[in-house]
C-alpha cells in the first residue's frame, strides 16, 4: 500500500501536503482511526521530509491540523452520536466496563486526551470517549491543543532522525 503512496506522492508533489494533512486525521478521527495506522502517516511524513517537497516545519503543523480536526471531529461525535450508541445492546451488555472507563475519564479528563494523543491504540477512541463524558468541549480544545503540540515536536524529532538515517 505504501508503494502506491509513494508513486503518487512523486507524481504529483504539490498535494503532499494534503496526503499528511488526510492521514493525520484519518488516524485521528474514530471512525477511521481505527483502520488507519499512524505508521502511514509517520511513513508518508519521512517520504515527504527526505524528497524535500515541503520543509519540516510545513510538515508537522499541517500533521497537527490534521490530528487537532480529526481528534475535535471525534470528540463532537461522541457528544452528538455516542448518547445513542450507550443505548445499544451491545453496549449495555458491557455496561460495566463503560461505567468504569467512563469514572476514570470523568476523573482524569483533559489529561486523557495529552496521553491518549502519544498512544496509538487509544488515540481514535479518547476523544469520542471524552465526547460522550461530561468533559466541556472548551477544556477538550485546550488540552487537545497542547496534546498535538507535544505531538508535533515528537513527530519532528522522529521524521528529522528517522528520516536522516534512511535518507
Amino acid at each position: 500500500m505504501f508503494e502506491n503512496i509513494e508513486s503518487f506522492l512523486s507524481n504529483n508533489n504539490e498535494l503532499a501536503w494534503i496526503a499528511i494533512f488526510m492521514f493525520a486525521f484519518m488516524e485521528s478521527f474514530i471512525l477511521s482511526g481505527i483502520i488507519v495506522s499512524s505508521a502511514i502517516l509517520f511513513s508518508v511524513c519521512i517520504f515527504v521530509f527526505n524528497m524535500e517537497l515541503l520543509p519540516l516545519y510545513s510538515i508537522v503543523m499541517v500533521a497537527m491540523l490534521g490530528a487537532h480536526l480529526g481528534d475535535v471531529s471525534g470528540f463532537f461525535f461522541g457528544k452528538t452520536v455516542g448518547p445513542s450508541l450507550l443505548a445499544t445492546k451491545f453496549i449495555s451488555k458491557r455496561e460495566k466496563t463503560i461505567k468504569r472507563a467512563q469514572k476514570f475519564l470523568d476523573k482524569t479528563g483533559q489529561y486523557t486526551v495529552i496521553l491518549g494523543r502519544f498512544v496509538p491504540a487509544i488515540r481514535p477512541i479518547v476523544p469520542f470517549l471524552l465526547g460522550i463524558s461530561d468533559l466541556k468541549a472548551v477544556r477538550f480544545y485546550i488540552a487537545d491543543v497542547v496534546a498535538c503540540s507535544c505531538w508535533g515536536i515528537a513527530l519532528a524529532l522522529l521524521v528529522s532522525g528517522v528520516g536522516s538515517l534512511i535518507g
